[in-house]
């Protein structure tokens, strides 16, 4: 069937006119279109969600969608939704759908049928289906049921004509999972087959009542109210809460009725065996019209979920209000370019104290002119269908003032016409930051570029997340971010690589700072150099170790020195030991050094009797002021070297000897220091 605007127009038009909604019979008595006719533009507007419906009784009520839908911006409804437009390409798909396919909205909007994966989820049920939509582009409408195998689900299948916003034909499918309602029409059937009995079988509650006597009831009567039927057949009707007028009229209450003479259904209230209070959709109708003896069939629905929904539901759209009111980011809607409405956030934003300074403007007016263009584009994108992206932007508040905010747009429905709900941040404070951030590291970098020593970071698997030009250059590369996601293995032996990664691995599993300890390198030209290290775990603001952060100093030329200091202080130790005179050195006044001549000379059995003591010890008193003053003087003048001359000499056993001397002053360890020969004078 072949949809027209007109008939559409018209059926809105009519229930505009008619808030409190109409039934179908009503709308084809104004409309003048057969019933079947008015079904299906009813169905293609519930899809849409220009209309909604309800039940009264057995009725069902039309109007107007007056409220924003939710699922415009959460996708809360359950039903599985799919739109096509006539070139086979999907304009709109419902969350449930999506979940089911599994996949995300931008992955499929704007795309034909054949190139998604729904082709793979019907299964042998495709081309069926397909023939279903390309009937409906037509104008048929087509329904049944599709039974996915490889799912092992059963879905019921309505494919309805449908005309887009801007005229376009198209088609809609509403899926309805019915697996487990098609197992229990199977364990239906096989109940009837066994009891005989649509009474006994019936999904609501049954009765018969004669004078007021209850005389049959089903099982779901029973459940319903918790009595077993032997406690209800034969009872009065009042033992459900029902109570008889002078009118002859069951009433259930001080507004509800059911009549004898015509059939009608209404809400009610009853009162179960427990005592719980269940709420009830009560029908009934007369066997005999008018002959109150043949009694009346009555039947009832529990409808305390669905009230319990509905109330739910209400207070679902009361907190989504609440929580549009609370959030902390701005929300505005706007229609036509025109802002309709704005939360808190939104006001605080612009700087308006009040709503109305904020509605009824363009949305233009708080956008700095260099972003228009993109605005307008975004818009574009959003009534689309298009998912914009996020965007940065200035705005201008009331007061001139500018913000830096970030946000985007979606599309939805107030009073059915497009509109585009928008989500803004404030990141002035944040841009700040990170500006600031920015022009602190760097500083950082500066430096840690002019600092001497290598510095690196690393994370946890002991990749180079930063380094100086130090030992970037070290490595062989001019520039710092050269090194940044490599390893030490692209930058140096593997030998080495592995003594650094065993290294960090150390330090991060421990969690214990390594510090100032030397490790010889293998450099990238194969030379080898010694270095001094300090590694430090990198920790997160929750102490987590995260990587590890490192200095190293090259000591080569320091170890060589000291190298070349050993081999020289181990050839003067020989020298010392193989010389035939006495040698003695000094500093501050104490003995620090005596080879073994000088122990004998002495009378020393080891280098503790000597070492240690002051040097005027084992001088005569007649010459101490002599050698007290030249050794100063010797001092003095580091390099000094005294002429030999003839000295008196104490032994530690008291014994005086004349012996032979001579000096020269030097630096030892940076300390001056005084080394004497001396050897027995001639004839001693």
């Amino acid at each position: 069937m072949a949809i027209s605007r007109d008939i559409t127009t018209r059926i809105t038009g009519l229930l505009k006119n008619h808030p409190g909604g109409l039934s179908i019979t009503d709308i084809v008595k104004t409309v003048r279109v057969n019933r079947n006719t008015a079904s299906r533009y009813l169905d293609t507007l519930l899809v849409s969600g220009q209309v909604e419906m309800r039940h009264f009784g057995m009725a069902k009520i039309y109007s107007l969608t007056r409220r924003m839908p939710v699922s415009s911006v959460l996708s809360l409804s359950p039903a599985f939704v799919l739109q096509l437009d006539h070139n086979f390409r999907i304009t709109f798909l419902s969350a449930p759908f999506l979940d089911l396919l599994g996949i995300s909205e931008q992955d499929i909007i704007g795309k034909k049928i054949e190139h998604t994966q729904i082709p793979s989820l019907f299964g042998t049920e495709y081309t069926r289906f397909l023939q279903w939509i390309s009937e409906g582009l037509s104008g048929l409408e087509r329904s049944g049921e599709l039974n996915l195998d490889a799912r092992d689900r059963i879905f019921s299948c309505r494919v309805t004509p449908a005309v887009f916003t801007e005229g376009q034909k198209g088609v809609s499918v509403l899926l309805e999972e019915i697996t487990v309602r098609k197992r229990d029409e199977e364990r239906l059937r096989n109940s009837e087959a066994r009891l005989r009995s649509i009474i006994r079988t019936a999904p609501v509650g049954i009765g018969h009542m004669v004078h007021q006597v209850i005389r049959e009831v089903n099982d779901r009567l029973c459940e319903m109210t918790g009595y077993p039927a032997g406690e209800l057949i034969g009872k009065p009707a009042r033992i459900l809460s029902f109570l008889e007028d002078e009118s002859g009229r069951i009433e259930t209450g001080k507004n509800s009725t059911i009549g004898w003479n015509e059939a009608e259904s209404q809400e009610v209230r009853w009162i179960r065996k427990d005592g719980s209070v269940i709420d009830v959709l009560l029908s009934s109708t007369p066997l005999e019209p008018g002959r109150m003896s043949a009694g009346v069939i009555f039947t009832a629905l529990d409808i305390t979920g669905h009230k319990r929904a509905e109330a739910a539901l209400r207070e679902s759209e009361e907190r989504y209000r609440k929580l549009v009111e609370i959030l902390p980011d701005a929300i505005i809607v706007h229609h036509n370019e025109k802002i309709i409405y704005a939360n808190p956030a939104a006001r605080k934003l612009t700087g308006a104290s009040h709503q109305e300074e904020i509605v009824g403007r363009p949305v233009l007016d708080f956008i700095n002119p260099r972003f228009h263009e993109v605005v307008i584009s975004n818009i574009r994108k959003d009534l689309g269908g298009e998912m914009s992206p996020q965007t940065e932007l200035q705005m201008s508040r009331l007061d001139g003032t500018s913000v830096t905010v970030e946000g985007r747009g979606v599309r939805t429905l107030i009073d059915g016409k497009p509109a585009v709900l928008v989500a803004m941040r404030d990141i002035t404070e944040r841009k700040k930051s990170e500006e600031d951030l920015f022009n602190s590291r760097q500083m950082l970098q500066l430096v840690i570029d002019t600092i001497p020593v290598r510095v690196f970071w690393k994370d946890r698997n002991s990749v180079y997340l930063g380094a100086n030009h130090a030992l970037a250059l070290d490595a062989g590369y001019s520039d710092p971010a050269e090194l940044i996601g490599k390893t030490d293995y692209e930058t140096t032996y593997a030998e080495t690589a592995d003594l650094y990664r065993a290294d960090d691995r150390g330090v991060m599993e421990t969690g214990i700072p390594k510090l100032n300890y030397e490790e010889p390198q293998t450099k990238p030209d194969g030379s080898r150099a010694w270095l001094r290290t300090s590694k430090v775990p990198l920790r997160n603001r929750a102490g987590e170790v995260i990587g590890v952060l490192g200095t190293y100093e090259d000591i080569t030329e320091r170890r060589v020195k000291e190298d070349a200091l050993r081999a020289s202080e181990e050839r003067y130790r020989r020298l010392l030991e193989q010389s035939f005179d006495a040698v003695i050195i000094h500093k501050e006044g104490k003995i620090t050094c005596a080879n073994s001549v000088a122990l004998a000379l002495a009378g020393a059995r080891s280098p503790g009797e000597l070492v240690g003591q002051p040097i005027l010890r084992f001088v005569h008193p007649d010459f101490q002021a002599i050698v007290r003053d030249r050794a100063e003087k010797m001092i003095a003048v580091p390099g000094t070297t005294m002429p030999l001359v003839h000295e008196m000499f104490h032994r530690l056993d008291g014994e005086t000897l004349e012996v032979e001397v001579m000096a020269t002053s030097f630096i030892d360890n940076g300390t001056p220091a005084v080394q004497v020969v001396f050897r027995k004078a001639p004839g001693q």
